[in-house]
């Protein structure tokens, strides 16, 4: 995969787990809440090894660091579901 369809892939791997959290959210689901954070630990890896592929633009580094941020966020948000929801 060339770096730009990697780049692309990583955006749209945080919104899909975004997108899931967010419906996960709502549900109270636990199955729907384990495919959720499964897309969120993917959207990790997948940012992580875009962020470290030789010949991004600055643009597109400084859009996988705020890609990078928002997976923290959500990292943040599916623990304080799992604490309140399902323990």
């Amino acid at each position: 995969m060339d770096h730009q369809n990697q780049y692309t892939h990583a955006l749209e791997s945080v919104e899909n787990a975004r997108k899931a959290i967010e419906e996960s959210q709502g549900n109270n689901n636990p199955e729907e809440f384990q495919q959720a954070k499964q897309l969120l630990e993917y959207a990790h890896e997948v940012v992580h090894q875009s962020r470290h592929t030789e010949g991004l633009s600055e643009e597109q580094s400084k859009n996988l660091f705020h890609a990078h941020e928002h997976l923290r966020h959500l990292q943040e948000t599916t623990n304080a579901i799992e604490s309140t929801q399902y323990e």
